[in-house]
């Protein structure tokens, strides 16, 4: 009889431990994705509907290089866990397929994935982003007065717009480092840039801000190279979308 009775305990053990290997840890109000998405935290932590919600889902392009957009989906007891998670997985695609091509910015392909369901992580917390990323395009003119331009990705504090200064990285699209800057707040949603490139062979300095929409949240850094030419930066657009909006430099 106790032989049977371990038996049966040791099958209980196993299935939970088969559907807790399904969960890799809960969600936390100061985790990296949440302060890189404060709408997106609000929602999820502060506004009473949308916490009282019977399922929510979190989707973002991975890997985390990707993430530089989300989509979030609530519901109250109408649908299914899975229903939910399907939603966001399809608002989150929509969203990256209406910003155009990312192949100028990245060497990897960035697709949607639920990362949050219910409150817990469903990706290992290992492949999540620990800073804020996005696709990244620098214009700046020569000395012959042409514009150049240059994409790949950025990564930066989450915190941008709260820390009194935020270290910035440029990586080409085969995510080699290019470039290593600065952000210095001044207020919500601007301050002021530093930028040096290749080894100081380039560098730049101006004044930055931080948008919300049209079409996408995004950093958009207007300055001077060291040799007075025009130089901009737009974080958080693909490479196509850059240009048509900030390539006029």
């Amino acid at each position: 009889m106790s032989r049977k009775i371990l038996l049966v305990f040791a099958g209980l053990m196993t299935l939970a431990a088969g559907a807790w290997a399904q969960s890799y840890g809960k969600a936390e109000r100061r985790d990296p994705i949440f302060l890189r998405f404060p709408e997106m935290a609000q929602r999820f932590w502060e506004n009473t509907e949308t916490m009282a919600a019977s399922h929510k889902s979190v989707a973002v392009p991975m890997p985390k290089q990707c993430s530089f957009l989300y989509a979030d989906t609530y519901t109250r007891n109408q649908m299914s866990e899975s229903e939910v998670k399907q939603m966001a997985l399809s608002s989150c695609n929509a969203k990256l397929q209406q910003l155009g091509p990312l192949g100028e910015n990245y060497g990897v392909a960035c697709q949607c994935q639920v990362i949050i369901s219910d409150g817990a992580y469903v990706v290992p917390r290992e492949a999540l982003p620990d800073q804020a990323y996005g696709p990244a395009s620098i214009f700046y003119r020569d000395d012959r007065g042409n514009v150049a331009r240059l994409n790949g990705t950025a990564r930066y504090g989450a915190l941008l717009g709260r820390d009194r200064s935020v270290t910035f990285a440029l990586d080409n699209a085969r995510s080699e480092p290019v470039c290593e800057g600065t952000f210095t707040n001044e207020g919500p949603r601007s301050g002021r840039f530093s930028l040096s490139c290749f080894q100081g062979k380039f560098s730049g300095s101006g004044t930055y801000e931080s948008h919300t929409g049209s079409p996408n949240d995004h950093i958009i850094a207007r300055g001077q190279t060291q040799r007075g030419q025009p130089v901009v930066i737009a974080i958080g657009l693909p490479s196509q979308l850059a240009a048509n909006m900030y390539g006029g430099l």
